[in-house]
């Protein structure tokens, strides 16, 4: 039996009092760690995930808005084409000012080039008689002979045999526009390949060509349809919006990588793809003018390997089921992004947004398609993987290092596990609660690095990453801000002629000298509505405006009655005062008329408006001074009654009518008071306040009364920001306003209070389902002691609307006799 001496059992229990602890808070700091990677792996991947997905959104949205104003600046070329005189001269001056830059490819696979050219927007620009026959073509900036025109009335007479623009355009009326789906000859895959391995490698092969045609008739003098204007959009130009897009690294390219799937492309309200790397993808027709059929799961070998297969989103579920969901997506104007994998096998995240386009068949949807911007999935986790990497190679590092740190100090492992863990424990928690702000998102908070260890370069690891990930998403926003930057100023550049006329107050409209409009400015539809178009003639345009018509008549006709003078007249809301001029254009007018309108029905209103206030100031002097000189003698008589009363024998004759005396001398007193209250109002007090918490108040303050007389209060409170207000006034300006409709329903009814934000105004509506108020006496309301009411003052209104008018709203009552009485009170939300 071995025999252990006192030495070796204190060295024996020393080794295991030392080494056990020491070892088992190495286990578990190592299994903490094991599960701090995990979730930082975790943690980082979903940040880059979340982060990447909103940058591919953020510029599909920008991609889409550029495209939808490049589709409204189409139609405003065709109409100012349309208005235009129509000759050769003009016709080839539009065609060479409208271009845009397009960026190709050039050379061979081996000597690879590029190239930057303007080419003009439109394929074609045609001018076609009543007949379908083309009178004027111009394209590839010539002008086609007249045994190269066509008759385009019958599709098979059309660029692409099967067209029906003719009687499309035909059937619309003046100023309308009809805008086609993308058309051109389908390019089959050996077309673009032809015998390359890929379209990036493809620089021999053949192209897409392809139109979208804008359109919109013209008519004669009479009003008889004389033809039509027809612009043909390059397709060239769309491609531009998304051919050249790399959402990795390099931004931007002259042709994407199918094969990565870090690309984009465009598809239409059907479903289409329109724009995309692979030609033989993009909707098109046959030889023959057909649409030839999507790619389905029921396509031949034959048509697969020929390229016949253009692809249809909403047909493409058998590749992949987020394709017709986001067709369907898009078709409801709703943006995002899902995990896709395309034909070519590559598993990206692709973003989608709707381009906003709601003219001729695309209103519809109220969109013209959508544009994709896919980005492969593993490219995504470039970052996390190098971040996670490290973490792996420091976390080997530290195993390595602390086995030889437990060998070496054996006999000091008690204080040696305590400084260790002292010295990894911390830096791990501040590495956690950095990783976790990380992925919540704020990447500014940094972890602090105290040691040049492992841990610290773990940590500083960490912060690099971390730095990284900022840097790159303040790059990110700020190359869209410049983008948005840019888009502005290219806006305001191209809107500031027309702003400067569309800012003037008056309405300026010019006609020709056949009494045809020519022009019009914003407040010209602003005052004749929105339906008047150019070419118009000026009975049309005035139309209902009493002898507006006659007037332009006699100036056109005889070149006299030029100068302004009023015009008045009544369009349904009360009469509407006009200062109106008559100007002619050339010399004696023989070029046509300037007509000029102002709104002076303000000015009028503001004269009304003092004289009411002058009257109304007099009335108050008066009533103040009535109300002085009577309340003196009638207190003294007051008290007499009372004394009188209080000395009639109970129950007797006199003291019943000395009773009835001091009740009357009580109603004379409120309406002294009134009086007083009327002339000499409390002084407004505003402050922020919310109005619906004035408006409930209220309306408990009169739940009561009105279910005493069987009246239902109903309440529809809308959001309404706070603003301000004096709450006590406005409380008194509804208790008389509901009041009023109380008295009205003796028999029971219904009172609806709603309150609502519209146009930067707070608007209360109270309504009633009463009797009404009598058509003249609907101007007489507002004016002091005007009552219906054998008992009434007739100051309550006259009271609220002073109360409304002190803070700088309007009060205005609708009714008729037998149909309820609705008033609707509106209070600025800014501006006290």
């Amino acid at each position: 039996m071995l025999r252990l001496t006192i030495f070796k059992k204190i060295l024996i229990i020393t080794l295991l009092l030392s080494l056990l602890p020491l070892l088992a808070s190495s286990i578990i700091l190592l299994l903490n760690l094991e599960s701090i990677k995990t979730r930082l792996t975790s943690e980082i991947a979903e940040t880059v995930d979340i982060q990447a997905s909103e940058s591919l959104q953020m510029r599909a949205q920008h991609v889409a808005d550029s495209i939808s104003d490049f589709l409204h600046k189409c139609e405003s070329d065709l109409l100012f084409l349309s208005g235009s005189s129509l000759d050769r001269p003009t016709l080839l001056n539009f065609y060479m000012t409208r271009s845009s830059e397009v960026w190709e490819r050039r050379g061979t696979i081996d000597s690879p080039g590029e190239i930057r050219e303007l080419i003009p927007l439109y394929y074609s620009i045609a001018m076609i008689d009543r007949t379908g026959r083309e009178r004027i073509v111009i394209r590839n900036g010539r002008f086609l002979a007249q045994n190269e025109l066509r008759n385009v009335s019958r599709p098979a007479g059309t660029d692409f045999k099967s067209e029906d623009y003719f009687q499309r355009i035909r059937s619309l009326r003046q100023g309308e526009i009809y805008v086609s789906h993308l058309t051109g000859f389908h390019v089959s895959k050996q077309e673009q390949l032809a015998g390359a391995r890929d379209p990036e490698s493809a620089y021999d092969g053949a192209t897409y060509h392809g139109v979208i045609r804008f359109g919109t008739p013209l008519f004669d003098r009479k009003g008889r349809f004389d033809g039509m204007v027809v612009i043909s959009l390059d397709h060239r130009h769309l491609m531009e919006f998304t051919q050249h897009i790399d959402p990795g690294r390099n931004f931007s390219t002259v042709f994407p990588s199918y094969k990565s799937g870090n690309y984009a492309f465009l598809f239409d309200d059907e479903g289409w793809i329109i724009t995309h790397p692979k030609y033989w993808d993009i909707r098109g027709l046959d030889k023959n003018g057909r649409l030839i059929p999507p790619y389905t799961e029921h396509s031949s070998r034959a048509d697969i390997d020929t390229g016949r297969i253009p692809f249809n989103l909403n047909q493409a579920g058998f590749i992949h089921p987020n394709y017709p969901v986001v067709a369907a997506e898009v078709r409801k104007q709703r943006s995002g992004f899902v995990d896709i994998t395309n034909v070519g096998g590559a598993k990206k995240i692709m973003a989608y947004v709707p381009i906003l386009y709601d003219t001729g068949d695309y209103s519809r949807y109220g969109v013209f398609g959508g544009v994709t911007i896919g980005f492969q999935v593993d490219q995504f986790h470039d970052a996390a993987r190098k971040g996670i990497g490290l973490i792996n190679s420091q976390l080997d590092k530290h195993r390595r290092r602390s086995g030889i740190i437990i060998l070496l100090t054996a006999l000091l492992a008690a204080l040696s596990a305590w400084i260790l863990s002292q010295g990894i424990s911390r830096p791990l928690l501040q590495l956690t609660a950095g990783a976790r702000k990380l992925a919540e998102g704020d990447t500014h908070d940094r972890v602090e690095v105290t040691s040049s260890d492992e841990i610290g370069e773990l940590a500083s690891t960490f912060n690099f990453m971390a730095d990284e990930l900022e840097s790159r998403k303040n790059k990110l926003l700020a190359t869209l801000d410049e983008l948005r930057g840019s888009r502005l100023e290219i806006i305001d550049e191209r809107n500031f002629k027309a702003s400067i006329l569309e800012s003037i107050s008056s309405a300026i409209v010019t006609f020709s000298p056949q009494g045809l409009l020519t022009s019009i400015n914003a407040t010209g539809r602003k005052f004749l509505g929105s339906g008047i178009t150019i070419d118009m003639h000026f009975k049309d345009v005035f139309l209902g405006w009493g002898d507006m018509a006659e007037r332009i008549d006699r100036a056109l006709g005889t070149y006299s009655g030029y100068g302004r003078e009023p015009f008045v007249i009544d369009r349904g809301a009360g009469l509407i005062y006009f200062e109106v001029g008559f100007f002619p254009i050339g010399t004696d007018g023989i070029k046509g008329l300037t007509v000029t309108m102002r709104n002076e029905t303000e000015k009028e209103k503001l004269r009304e408006e003092m004289t009411r206030l002058d009257r109304l100031a007099s009335l108050g002097k008066l009533s103040a001074g009535i109300a002085h000189e009577v309340r003196n003698p009638l207190t003294g008589i007051s008290l007499l009654l009372d004394d009188l009363h209080d000395r009639a024998a109970t129950g007797s004759d006199d003291q019943i009518m000395i009773k009835k005396a001091l009740t009357e001398i009580e109603r004379v007193e409120r309406l002294i008071n009134a009086l007083l209250n009327y002339s000499s109002p409390p002084r407004a007090d505003f402050r922020t306040s919310d109005l619906n918490v004035v408006v409930n108040d209220t309306i408990l303050l009169m739940r009561r009364p009105c279910e005493r007389q069987r009246v239902f209060l109903v309440l529809d409170a809308g959001d309404i920001p706070l603003f301000r207000i004096d709450p006590e006034k406005i409380k008194q300006a509804l208790i008389n306003i509901i009041k009023n409709a109380l008295e009205a329903l003796p028999d029971g009814g219904e009172i609806r209070v709603a309150s609502r934000e519209s146009g930067g105004q707070a608007v209360i509506i109270v309504a009633d389902n009463g009797p009404g108020i009598q058509e003249a006496d609907l101007p007489l309301i507002f004016e002091p002691f005007f009552t219906r009411k054998g008992a009434g003052t007739g100051l309550g209104l006259s009271i609220t609307q002073r109360i409304i008018e002190e803070h700088h709203g309007m009060i205005r009552v609708e009714s008729a006799a037998g149909t309820g009485t609705r008033f609707v009170i509106e209070l600025p939300l800014g501006g006290l």
